[in-house]
């Protein structure tokens, strides 16, 4: 129905024509210049709305984080002399959602008047992006003429990653071995066994070789670092529109950021690899390492494919090992990475990657290559807690 109203201006003009070319007089010329004027009309109130109209918008902080509600406020504000009959807002919608306003909503505002709404604002990605109002839509008193137009100062903000604690690993993973000892106790006692002196751990005492020599025997320590967990993350930017690399690289940030906190919470030790124009690797054994990562993390900039190649050979030719766990967060995976892989884990140890691909391009799932490694597909809609 809204759109046949554009068609009354077009009709009455053709009627109006029509009258003069058969009928002339004073009436058929009057009716044809108000057929004229009344679309100037309309669009000279629309662009008079347009001028006078001031929109106000701000959030509770600029720096926000991803899925986490926060306050959102609106203001309307007619500064000049005539009412305004027509106002609609439109908001973004690919990045954030706000609830609690009805985007269908009309507004009327008398002149030198304002209106203010508050509302919610949830921000759905890590990244720096534009949230709020996107465009208004203004109409005409009759209801003729709709403009949209563009908000030249859109409200932009820096969203944070969240922070997800895992219950349990959804791959089904037993926690490494090294996750029995103590971070405090990082080395792994072997057999050959000595007799007990004042002052030696009595953690390490051998109760059978004890009662064998009939006298207290403990454990030599001489057994070699045992460095956990290896997590490994993709620096590679996926796409250059941000509609298709925001998911992605959140799902990335939120995965590394969860998985490092999960082993920690579990006293494992981790050690997180990532690129930034170099190799960069950061233990995380403790609260104050993890906020280390977790700052690194809020304005890490992805990069180009080459990057996680350039990682990948980086952590390759430093022949890391020790490891009792290899995870591999990618956006994909070809020959050249699986590679590299290879090539990394000389140790043999057992190698997971969470490749994250766009809900279109799969859903989450396993698919198990061999006995040493597993892919865990996961989407970028699902929450983080439930593909892990």
């Amino acid at each position: 129905m809204k759109q046949k109203r554009y068609l009354i201006p077009f009709i009455l003009f053709i009627i109006s024509l029509v009258g003069i070319s058969f009928y002339g007089g004073p009436v058929t010329y009057v009716f044809f210049w108000l057929s004229l004027l009344v679309p100037l009309f309309c669009f000279i109130y629309i662009a008079a709305v347009i001028f006078s109209l001031k929109i106000y918008q701000k959030s509770d902080g600029r720096d926000m984080v991803s899925s986490v509600p926060s306050d959102f406020y609106i203001t309307l504000n007619n500064e000049g002399p005539f009412s305004f009959s027509s106002v609609r807002i439109v908001f973004y919608s690919s990045f954030s959602t706000v609830t609690g306003l009805d985007e269908a909503a009309v507004y009327e505002l008398l002149p030198k008047t304002s209106v203010t709404r508050k509302t919610t604002l949830i921000c759905k990605y890590r990244g720096q992006y534009e949230v709020g109002i996107k465009e208004i839509i203004v109409g005409d008193p009759l209801e003729l003429f709709h403009i949209r137009y563009r908000i030249k100062e859109p409200l932009n903000v820096i969203v944070s990653p969240a922070i997800k604690h895992l219950d349990i690993l959804r791959a089904g993973d037993d926690i490494p071995s090294a996750g029995k000892d103590s971070l405090m106790n990082r080395t792994e006692p072997d057999i050959p066994v000595r007799e007990y002196v004042p002052g030696d751990d009595i953690r390490l005492l051998n109760s059978r070789a004890s009662a064998v020599m009939q006298k207290m025997m403990i454990r030599e320590r001489v057994g070699t670092e045992k460095n956990g967990v290896a997590i490994i993350m993709d620096p590679g930017r996926c796409h250059e529109a941000p509609e298709r690399y925001l998911p992605v690289e959140n799902r990335i940030i939120e995965s590394t950021l969860a998985l490092s906190l999960y082993y920690m919470e579990h006293r494992i030790p981790v050690d997180v690899f990532f690129y930034t124009g170099s190799m960069v690797r950061l233990s995380v054994t403790a609260a104050a390492e993890f906020d280390n990562l977790y700052t690194h993390m809020k304005g890490y900039s992805f990069r180009d494919k080459a990057s996680t190649v350039s990682l990948l050979d980086s952590i390759a030719a430093i022949a890391v090992s020790g490891y009792e766990m290899l995870i591999f967060i990618l956006h994909e995976t070809d020959p050249q990475i699986r590679a590299l892989i290879d090539r990394i884990n000389i140790g043999r140890a057992p190698v997971r990657i969470y490749l994250v691909c766009t809900d279109e391009n799969g859903a989450a799932g396993y698919d198990i290559n061999d006995g040493l490694t597993r892919i865990i597909r996961t989407g970028t809609e699902r929450p983080t807690e439930d593909v892990l």
